[in-house]
């Protein structure tokens, strides 16, 4: 203190650089390192990374048990879930319990054919639309219903598509009925054991659709000479519909088939020939896509390879709570009992990797990826003994 006392003109001589010292020391210690990398949103042509490499923890409980041939699921805005069984049954789960809404008069029930794949509107809280597959006594169709209120009843019926053909033994019906980004209706269907529809540009049987709210074919699909409904034929059993929000690398989605008793497939959704034509005897030893006989058929992006495992129904998962697994496809397997799980390289056409998971439950028909972002699966065991399992990724 005597210092300051003795020496105050120089300690007031020397204070602003001392201050001046300071202010450049903090400066230097808050400066950045430098420009740190930033994420982009993924566009059109470019594959989203996920943002985590953790793969996410899954626990499953039952949703509804005590069920047969759980063809499909839809779960609503509400939260409400919609299913389908085989034996002409439309259901929701209300108040925790199973409940049928619904039986259609005329729906024929025999082998593969009955009452199948099943989806809600995209505006389902302002239409109340559900739209379901079924087989008749003449052919394959899709309806249109309306939800009451309640959940408890179907009403306003409109078959807005008919005529896709079937077999009075319900083999080869498809038939899988799936939205897309842009609302419209997409429909897998069978090629019902029978040579004259794979490639026929006028039938239904064996082809991919894509249809409006009314069931009339959209712009962009095959055009003449082939039904105004057609997108894409030379299909054997389409069994499985899914699509990303937005295309990767003009990758809109895939489909998936049921090859005879070898090469099941996983195809990219693109118009043209996939190449399936089984001869006058329906001949299944020919080549699931048959490159030789079409050379402009559409490769497949996936083949079981020398046995089936009987894929089905198929799912892109999408939110954060996915964790590494975002972006990948869920593919249910009923031969071989599990849920298989893809990813793509950045092309999106080639697979980079696949696991087998959720072994659990059996046959597996459907995967759905729910409102809630939790993942929906049915079992097609048969004899009461199917149920609805929700996957909850943690």
């Amino acid at each position: 203190m005597d210092f300051f006392k003795n020496n105050k003109p120089i300690f007031f001589i020397l204070l602003p650089f001392v201050l001046s010292l300071l202010v450049a020391l903090i400066v230097v210690i808050v400066q950045p390192e430098g420009p740190k990398a930033t994420k982009t949103q993924s566009t059109v042509g470019q594959t989203a990374e996920p943002e985590s490499t953790e793969k996410p923890q899954l626990t499953t409980e039952t949703v509804a048990e005590g069920l047969s041939n759980v063809w499909d699921v839809a779960q609503s805005p509400d939260n409400t879930l919609y299913y389908t069984e085989r034996a002409n049954k439309i259901g929701a789960i209300i108040d925790g319990k199973p409940v049928t809404i619904h039986e259609t008069k005329d729906a024929y029930v025999k082998g593969e054919g009955g009452m199948l794949g099943m989806t809600l509107d995209p505006e389902f809280a302002a239409n109340r639309f559900l739209y379901a597959c079924f087989n008749t006594a003449t052919d394959v169709r899709v309806a249109r219903f309306k939800v009451a209120p309640d959940n408890r009843s179907l009403t306003d019926r409109s078959d807005i598509v008919t005529g896709m053909p079937a077999n009075p033994s319900g083999r080869h019906s498809g038939c899988r009925p799936r939205f897309d980004a842009n609302r419209s209706l997409w429909i897998g269907t069978g090629d019902t054991a029978r040579s004259e529809h794979p490639q026929n540009p006028k039938s239904l049987g064996g082809k991919v659709l894509r249809v409006d709210r009314e069931g009339r074919g959209v712009q962009g699909n095959m055009g003449a000479p082939f039904d105004k409904r057609v997108y894409s034929y030379g299909h054997r059993n389409v069994q499985g519909l899914a699509f990303y929000k937005q295309s990767i690398n003009g990758v809109l989605g895939y489909s998936v088939e049921h090859g005879p008793d070898r090469d099941d497939e996983l195809n990219t959704l693109s118009t043209g020939n996939f190449g399936w034509d089984p001869g006058s005897n329906y001949d299944e030893n020919v080549e699931m896509t048959d490159l030789k006989k079409f050379p402009e058929a559409a490769p497949a992006v996936w083949s079981s390879g020398k046995s089936t495992i009987a894929p089905s129904g198929a799912t892109i998962l999408e939110g954060k709570q996915w964790k590494s697994w975002e972006g990948r496809l869920m593919m249910a397997v009923q031969k071989d009992k599990h849920v298989r799980l893809f990813q793509f390289d950045d092309s999106a056409k080639k697979v980079a990797d696949e696991e087998k998971i959720l072994a659990e439950f059996g046959r597996v028909r459907s995967v759905v990826l729910g409102v809630d972002g939790s993942l929906y699966l049915t079992t097609d065991n048969g004899s009461g003994q199917d149920k609805i399992v929700r996957v909850i990724p943690q």
